[in-house]
């Protein structure tokens, strides 16, 4: 049981690296997607003038108006006029493409850091059972991704004592953040709720499911890794029968 707890600690620490690498991929495929699927419709124009430094907000432009006519007027009034632009919203379609994409890509860097380590010990402890060295435990993988998923349910429970009357307008998105790795799933379960106030219970319940993804994977790496089943190896070995015909 310490080995248990020891390598579920372990694999926790890995979990806050990866949350980490998928916040950055997050931001990364937003910057990507509103830069796709969104263009300029507009802008905001400030001015500075010769009695303040400060630039204060004049007016607001949008291309389909026609032209701009008060910038003019504004520069005659000695006014430096300067533009902000003005994007349209991310259409349903950028929407969709940025978090299916950023979700394939914060599940392979999740399953990438959990599935080597959990595939190996189950590989080191199939050799140890077959020498009687070792008891055959093959929920050692589901365990030890249990024991790493414990602070990630807590964190759900805190969220739930919020909804419940503690902290009602904590923000989903910084749950969102501080949980990367599943920001698109979060964002689906959680729709338009700004707050943990605006999530229902049933929305609440599937929030609390996704923690056994991680549960699943090290538990599946480790039977892989037991009966020395490499999913590498199968795929490259599929490739090379396939190019031989």
């Amino acid at each position: 049981m310490k080995e248990v707890t020891k390598l579920g600690l372990k694999q926790f620490l890995r979990l806050i690296l990866i949350n980490v690498m998928c916040f950055f991929v997050v931001i990364s495929f937003s910057v990507l997607s509103t830069a796709a699927f969104t263009k300029n419709i507009g802008y905001t124009a400030y001015g500075t003038s010769s009695e303040s430094s400060e630039p204060e907000e004049l007016y607001t432009y949008y291309y389909a108006d026609g032209e701009d006519t008060k910038k003019q007027e504004y520069t005659d009034r000695g006014y430096t006029v300067s533009e902000s632009k003005i994007r349209s919203t991310l259409s349903g379609t950028g929407n969709a493409v940025f978090l299916t994409v950023s979700q394939i890509f914060c599940l392979l860097i999740l399953i990438s850091f959990i599935y080597p380590n959990l595939w190996q010990l189950g590989t080191k402890d199939s050799n140890l059972v077959k020498f009687k060295h070792e008891k055959e435990d093959r929920l050692k993988g589901v365990k030890i991704g249990a024991v790493s998923v414990i602070p990630l349910y807590l964190g759900l429970i805190a969220l739930a004592v919020f909804k419940a009357g503690a902290f009602v307008k904590f923000p989903v998105a910084l749950y969102k953040t501080v949980h990367a790795s599943f920001y698109s799933f979060i964002q689906l379960i959680s729709g338009g709720a700004a707050t943990v106030a605006d999530l229902s219970v049933l929305r609440l319940i599937l929030l609390f499911l996704l923690p056994l993804v991680i549960v699943a994977v090290s538990g599946g790496a480790y039977i892989l890794g037991y009966n020395n089943y490499s999913l590498g190896e199968k795929l490259i070995y599929k490739k090379k029968s396939g190019g031989e015909k």
